[in-house]
Formats: C-alpha cells, structure tokens, sequence
C-alpha cells in the first residue's frame, strides 16, 4: 500500500469514526456505536500497515 493510500485511508477512518461517535452521542443507537467500534479497527489496520512501511513483495 501506498503511503498516500495509507494517509487517505486514515484521513477516512478518522472521519468515519468522529461521525459515527457523534451520532451515537446525538441518538444513542447502538448501530452508530459498533460502526464507531469498525471504524476503530480499521484505523488500527492502516496504522500497521504505515509501522510496516513497504515491505510489499514486487
């Protein structure tokens, strides 16, 4: 992956996750709470994918 790619993918996790905490503060559904949860786990995917650097097999 790219290191613009990985930027871009946690500029979009990052709003993905204040929205969804957002509406989960604003409504209190549970739907909002578990897209904030995969939000979460996405971002920790593209921070390894940063830490990991480019190892990708050409």
């Amino acid at each position: 992956m790219s290191k613009g790619a990985r930027w871009i993918g946690l500029a979009l996790t990052l709003a993905m996750f204040v929205f969804s905490t957002w509406m989960y503060l604003q409504t209190g559904d549970w739907v909002a709470l578990v897209f904030a949860g995969g939000s979460f786990g996405y971002a920790i995917f593209f921070m390894a994918a940063k830490k990991a650097g480019n190892k990708e097999i050409s």
